[in-house]
């Protein structure tokens, strides 16, 4: 017996799953598996109806992926890039734009930094030749598209955006402080004394390379007023591990990657927008621990769902999934695509059938009432209505290899790469049996 599979717990042998049709499902997960990543992608929108169903010629669309990491824990780049070309190529024409934007929180020249996707050399994850990082996938879309596309890099204004009150006032960040004319968006955690927090909605404004000025939450601005030109926001993460504290991240945690978060991470030190409100890291966690009230993550972005813009498609790019790290092995080859206009569904569904029947790990358990990947889907759900409740999900998945609708075969097992890094494997057997 390998440590492979023993301490290690790789899979042994494939469950069956199979769900039958939900007679009144409340939201659908399309799903593409045993593919290539522009493969899978392309047939996910086709199983929802066709590009020409889910964007119009005119639209604005903004595509949020991750860039925080690199490798596993940014989008795969073949399906963003293939995701932009079905847009612009368009059967019935496309005449409207296409925007990547992202606020990776990697101080005021994001694009440099080694430390993001940005400028990180990827060692997988790409599957487009020659190709190493967001960067150089930006530099070939904008050779292809010209000003029909758009690279726009959010900034914290810690880090020196300047602080907005809405389109007037040009590119920034809107605090939803009730100050400046600006609603009072906040929310806080409860808990009484020291401990209590809150927080406050905040969102990006920016131009495009055509000079569109875009208002994240009220949509685009025109001749000094909104024109109601269509504004779509297309969430496009990975799926990873994140931390002990969070669990899995995916759809919904991929959020804090438009919003504001100057102060930093710890509440104690700094960590604040504004003398009264925390940022929506600060707020959640302590730093890289618990925070004061479990689920407060999937409670902010519930709130912002509600009240600033929710997704009008909601991607996951599951080719890579990071067992422990976001980065580094160990990751398993999952080969898939996943999408729903509801964020919290699809997270359930990947965490369930794609990351936790890999990993093995506990905190990763949807089902888990103790996990913290669990209690943030299910105050996410509370706060917007999303759906946690998996009996009024419909699936529908395709695979790819046999060239048909299969949902009796959900769970997906990827090929592991264990690497060969002794602290992580040691990190990956503590988290395998740790209590929670």
């Amino acid at each position: 017996m390998t440590l492979g599979s023993a301490a290690l717990g790789k899979p042994q042998g494939k469950a069956s799953v199979r769900r039958e049709p939900v007679a009144d499902p409340l939201c659908t997960v399309y799903r593409s598996v045993n593919g290539s990543p522009p493969e899978n992608l392309r047939k996910v929108i086709e199983l929802m109806g066709g590009i020409n169903i889910v964007f119009g010629e005119d639209d604005v669309v903004l595509i949020k992926p991750n860039a925080q990491w690199w490798n596993q824990g940014a989008t795969n780049l073949a399906a963003l890039s293939a995701f932009v070309d079905l847009i612009m190529e368009r059967p019935r024409g496309f005449r409207g734009e296409v925007v990547i934007a992202e606020n990776c929180h990697r101080g005021n020249s994001p694009w440099t930094s080694i430390d993001s996707g940005w400028a990180k050399g990827f060692q997988r994850n790409t599957d487009i030749p020659g190709m190493k990082n967001l960067a150089e996938l930006g530099q070939s879309l904008k050779k292809r598209y010209g000003n029909r596309f758009t690279l726009r890099h959010w900034i914290n204004v810690a880090y020196g955006a300047k602080r907005v009150f809405g389109p007037k006032d040009g590119a920034g960040y809107v605090y939803c402080d009730g100050t400046g004319g600006v609603p009072l968006l906040s929310f806080d955690n409860g808990v009484a004394g020291e401990r209590h927090r809150a927080t406050i909605m905040t969102y990006p404004v920016f131009v495009t390379d055509r000079g569109t000025v875009v208002d994240f939450k009220n949509g685009v601005w025109e001749k000094g007023e909104y024109s109601g030109r269509p504004f779509r926001f297309v969430n496009f993460p990975a799926l990873n591990h994140h931390s002990v504290f969070c669990g899995m991240t995916s759809a919904v945690k991929n959020y804090l990657g438009v919003t504001d978060l100057s102060g930093g991470s710890d509440p104690h030190q700094g960590g604040k927008l504004t003398s009264q409100y925390y940022n929506f890291h600060s707020f959640s966690f302590d730093k890289s621990d618990h925070g004061p009230r479990p689920g407060m993550l999937g409670a902010e972005v519930g709130v912002f769902l509600n009240t600033v813009r929710k997704a009008d498609l909601n991607i996951t790019a599951a080719e890579w999934v990071g067992l422990v790290s976001r980065v580094d092995p160990p990751v398993a080859r999952t080969r898939a695509v996943l999408a729903s206009t509801d964020p919290v569904a699809l997270d359930y569904h990947s965490g369930k059938y794609v990351l936790f029947p890999n990993s093995k790990l506990a905190i990763h358990d949807p089902d888990n009432v103790k996990s913290p990947f669990r209690q943030y889907l299910a105050t996410c759900a509370e706060k917007s209505g999303c759906v946690l409740d998996e009996s009024r999900v419909d699936v529908v998945s395709y695979d790819i290899g046999n060239k048909r609708i299969r949902n009796d075969d959900l769970v997906l097992y990827g090929d592991v790469e264990w690497g060969r890094d002794p602290m992580l494997l040691l990190k990956y057997i503590y988290l395998r049996f740790l209590p929670i």
